[in-house]
């Protein structure tokens, strides 16, 4: 049976050649992006047990997370936590292996989120700062069965595009070094948020970063590092823009007041912000509101059938893949559908929206997109491995 595949071609301005672009990163410590971290991390933990317990892949996904903020009295030089942040662990697991073992969905399920936190926040106690309960139920017998014939899990579409614009970049870029080499220079948490917006050639940046309490002793002391930590950022994004660099930090500080950005572990969810798997980062890392992109949650779904997860990482993938090896296109957009219960590596349609390095694509690269398309479904397994073993970032 032949693939749905088609190529068509756009002129459409990219968003480099607009004069606005807006595009987000939230960071590590944002409870949004530890609610992805925790379903991605008991996904690949559900994995590893039963190939341990008995060499099969079973049916489940954990893209059901919700953390519900704690409460905590900060102040400068430090801080407790009044109540804590409550992670809530839902989705859906097979509970028994093929010859009738128990598998211990619940205690993988909340030792996989603790690990992940105790590896993500620096100053985050699961122990001493979380209560963390699991919910998940089982899955439907249809949907296991999808799993068992790796078949399409859902009828859903994958999106991605490539390569990045500049401003995409430069959010990407930052938001990674707030969250690496200035957090190990300044006394700042991983609840970082970049949000970029260009306008023609000038780059603004409003950023959120924390400060930690602890560390953090008067007012004087946080204007000094909330200055250098302002100029850091400047310095970093400069190299990105070819007009002027703008960062403002802490938007919502009353610095008169004494009101301003400290936590106690790193993370808003202390206290104020709530977090849910799939409202952060989509499969490029950003949220890119001048491109086209699905609005699956890939974190925590599993690796094997699910095309809400799948088919956005061979979107990417796909869509790098043309760029790199088809000379003549600059620039892809590749859309991805199925439909449950039919062959991962034949969707219903497969579509590469591309723009020209000329004023029109040739003929022979059009083949060219439609044969790259082709080879990426035909590298699905080894996508899947990838996957499942938690080698490809997802957020």
């Amino acid at each position: 049976m032949k693939r749905n595949i088609i190529v068509t071609e756009t002129a459409a301005l990219l968003p480099d050649e607009q004069p606005v672009e807006i595009v987000e990163r939230k960071g590590i410590g944002h409870p949004d992006t530890l609610c992805d971290g925790i379903a991605e991390r008991i996904a690949v933990e559900y994995v590893r047990w039963c190939r341990e317990h008995g060499g099969v892949l079973l049916h489940h996904n954990f893209d059901k997370v919700q953390l519900v903020a704690g409460e905590v009295d900060v102040h400068f030089g430090g801080g407790e936590m009044l109540k804590p942040i409550r992670i809530q662990i839902a989705g859906r697991g097979t509970r028994q292996t093929p010859d009738g073992r128990a598998i211990p969905v619940d205690l993988i399920a909340i030792n996989a989120a603790k690990t992940y936190l105790r590896q993500t926040m620096r100053h985050l106690d699961p122990d001493r700062h979380c209560v963390i309960d699991c919910y998940a139920g089982r899955g439907a017998g249809e949907l296991a069965q999808t799993v068992a014939h790796v078949t399409a899990n859902d009828t859903s579409a994958g999106v991605a595009h490539w390569p990045f614009s500049r401003l995409e970049t430069a959010v990407y870029q930052t938001c990674q070094a707030i969250n690496q080499e200035m957090m190990a220079q300044f006394p700042i948490g991983e609840d970082v948020k970049v949000m970029g917006a260009r306008l023609n050639d000038d780059l603004a940046f409003t950023c959120a970063v924390p400060f930690l309490a602890s560390e953090v002793h008067n007012l004087a002391q946080y204007r000094s590092l909330k200055t250098a930590v302002q100029q850091a950022i400047s310095a970093y994004a400069r190299p990105f823009a070819s007009g002027e660099v703008q960062v403002q930090l802490n938007m919502a500080d009353d610095e008169e007041a004494g009101d301003v950005y400290l936590t106690l572990t790193g993370s808003s969810g202390e206290q104020g912000d709530d977090g849910a798997v799939g409202r952060g980062n989509r499969i490029t890392g950003l949220i890119t509101p001048f491109r086209p992109s699905s609005l699956e949650a890939t974190a925590g779904k599993n690796a094997i059938s699910h095309v809400g997860k799948l088919y956005n990482v061979l979107a990417l993938a796909a869509a790098r893949a043309i760029v790199e090896q088809v000379t003549a296109v600059r620039q892809a957009q590749v859309f991805i559908l199925s439909q449950i219960g039919q062959p991962l590596a034949r969707p219903f349609v497969v579509t590469a929206v591309v723009q020209s390095t000329a004023e029109a694509l040739p003929v022979a690269a059009r083949r060219e997109v439609e044969e790259v398309l082709a080879n990426c479904l035909d590298q699905l397994d080894g996508l899947r491995e990838a996957l499942i073993d938690g080698n490809i970032p997802l957020f």
